[in-house]
């Protein structure tokens, strides 16, 4: 763009010959009209305009020679160019997204292979338990009790709380206590063990305590058979609140449980939940809040005085801590209750407050009983 500016100067002579006052107006106006026809001129020529017609005409001159080609056109390419693009970019796309697949698949993979680690880990979690139920088994086996039932097909499921199991045996030193027989017990209902005395009922409990026959994990099982023990560093309240140990592990597996949560498959998740219910139930259950008030109810119905909740379980004889155990038994509440007899050294009155605790007891219990207050 071109823009012509004209610039007007204006020379004033001066003569030295110094005119007469009249002849020098004169000129003076004569010479200031020449000036102001000059520049009247001058402007009307377009002085500080944009002459866009030859602007105009030089960029089309321009073009025609070629000049600025890029920046005004775009490019020509041929139809075999334009395929040949257009086929790169394609391949590239389908690159782009066969690659993408295969990543979004290899993350998959790693998420579920996340997932089960943490399942696995779970497990690993429970290893006190297992090494538990395996010390109990090898108690069974040197206690000469052999157990024996139907096997079944496929596992339990993990929401199973009912206990079905055909064909079961249970021989003491050879000796058939029960033979053949359905164990059928369901969860809510309440069971008095029957039979004379001598008979095997302890044994078969025994057995039943050890998951002998296929118990559903979901049910925690707490067996009363002695009393709490002997010991200097812990007071009756505090044996009865014993489960921090317990509290911490469900802690740990519900965190774990979560965090396997996000990276699970749909139908992984489904068992995830059902394992949180369970456990989120069971933290309720062990609430540090209501622990206390909890603890203090159970042992005031079994006899125990405030200051008799505070002294050490070693100050107590085999009877008064064998309702420590028990007092502990009720506290944790759990799903499957079995009580070898736990009348036998309570008095009448926590005989019946015993009795009307239990009549509310939801889960599974099954107890023996030679008292004739538990009939």
């Amino acid at each position: 763009m071109v823009v012509t500016v004209a610039v007007l100067v204006t020379v004033v002579i001066y003569s030295f010959t110094e005119p007469s006052p009249k002849m020098s107006s004169k000129y003076n106006e004569k010479r200031n009209k020449q000036a102001m026809q000059a520049m009247d001129k001058e402007l009307a020529s377009g002085y500080g305009a944009v002459d866009s017609d030859a602007l105009a005409a030089r960029d089309v001159r321009d073009a025609a020679l070629g000049k600025g080609e890029a920046e005004l056109f775009e490019k020509k390419i041929s139809k075999e160019e334009k395929k040949a693009l257009a086929k790169a970019a394609r391949e590239a796309k389908k690159k782009a997204k066969g690659k993408g697949s295969k990543a979004n698949t290899e993350d998959e993979e790693d998420e579920k292979v996340d997932a089960t680690k943490i399942m696995d880990n779970l497990v690993d979690m429970d290893a006190h338990e297992e090494a538990a139920k395996d010390a109990a088994l090898d108690k069974l086996s040197e206690d000469n009790i052999v157990v024996t039932y139907e096997s079944k097909k496929g596992a339990l499921h993990a929401n199973t709380r009912d206990i079905n199991v055909s064909g079961v045996t249970v021989t003491f030193h050879g000796k058939p206590l029960i033979e053949d027989t359905q164990v059928v017990i369901n969860y809510g209902n309440r069971y008095g063990f029957i039979g004379p005395n001598g008979s095997g009922k302890s044994t078969v409990m025994k057995a039943l305590a050890a998951r002998a026959i296929p118990i559903p994990d979901s049910l925690d099982i707490y067996f009363l058979d002695c009393e709490y023990a002997a010991r200097d560093d812990i007071t009756a309240i505090e044996a009865v609140m014993e489960s921090n140990e317990e509290v911490a592990i469900l802690e740990a597996q519900a965190e774990q449980l979560n965090d396997a949560m996000a990276v699970s498959t749909e139908d992984q998740q489904l068992e995830i939940q059902s394992r949180l219910e369970i456990i989120y139930a069971r933290l309720d259950q062990l609430d540090a809040a209501t622990a206390e008030a909890r603890a203090t109810t159970i042992l005031h119905g079994l006899g125990f005085t405030r200051a008799m909740q505070g002294m050490t379980t070693k100050e107590f004889s085999g009877g008064w801590r064998m309702r420590v155990a028990l007092a502990r038994a009720l506290f944790l509440e759990p799903e499957f209750l079995l009580l070898d007899e736990p009348t036998n050294h309570l008095d009448m009155d926590a005989v019946l407050w015993l009795e009307d605790y239990l009549s509310n007891w939801t889960r599974i219990l099954f107890f023996v009983c030679h008292s004739q207050d538990c009939e």
